[in-house]
């Protein structure tokens, strides 16, 4: 990924969250419509100047984020989709934290069999919803679009790191959390 898709997801979060802050129901409304293949097109007039919407495999990337941030409303600097997982896993569970997390491994394993970040985006509504409505759980939305963005064997790895690792007491996120700028420029699904 260049700088410039680093920047571009990075102010397209900026301008989101003050649309959020600023309670604009009608274009949160409009970017939640990324979920839906039905009425994608709304979300098009905000993401086209960060995409090229011709490209399908950039494009749905794109309305995934903007629906997810439009959806759960904040984002977080640090962990991964794994992290998020793990705490959707533990929070509010009864019993031992690997009990927990057994109960909820179909659910992320489905994740990491996916071949194209097009899969794991057809996957994500449900898991951000659960997010947002459990507890308000964390994301970090700029990690995840690169983590798309470079779909490969390596996300997988850090997102499994994440989840079925041993988690940090004060931050929350799995030990094996790596940075966002950390990514394996080589990795990435074969769609672009």
């Amino acid at each position: 990924m260049t700088e410039t898709s680093q920047t571009k997801i990075h102010r397209f979060l900026e301008w989101a969250q003050a649309k959020v802050s600023s309670n604009n129901r009608g274009v949160l409304a409009d970017l939640r419509r990324g979920f839906s293949t039905g009425t994608e097109n709304r979300c098009w007039p905000y993401i086209a100047r960060y995409c090229d919407l011709s490209r399908d495999r950039e494009r749905i990337i794109w309305q995934t984020i903007a629906a997810g941030f439009a959806t759960h409303g904040a984002t977080i600097k640090g962990g991964n989709l794994g992290t998020t997982m793990r705490r959707l896993a533990l929070d509010g569970a009864n019993g031992t934290a690997e009990d927990a997390l057994k109960s909820f491994d179909a659910r992320f394993r489905r994740l990491l069999t996916c071949d194209t970040s097009v899969e794991i985006c057809e996957r994500l509504p449900g898991i951000i919803k659960a997010a947002k409505n459990k507890n308000n759980i964390p994301i970090d939305f700029e990690s995840l679009f690169i983590d798309l963005h470079y779909w490969g064997e390596q996300a997988k790895l850090r997102w499994a790191a994440s989840y079925w690792g041993e988690e940090d007491e004060k931050t929350g996120m799995g030990r094996n959390d790596k940075a966002t700028g950390e990514r394996d420029q080589s990795e990435g699904d074969k769609e672009k």
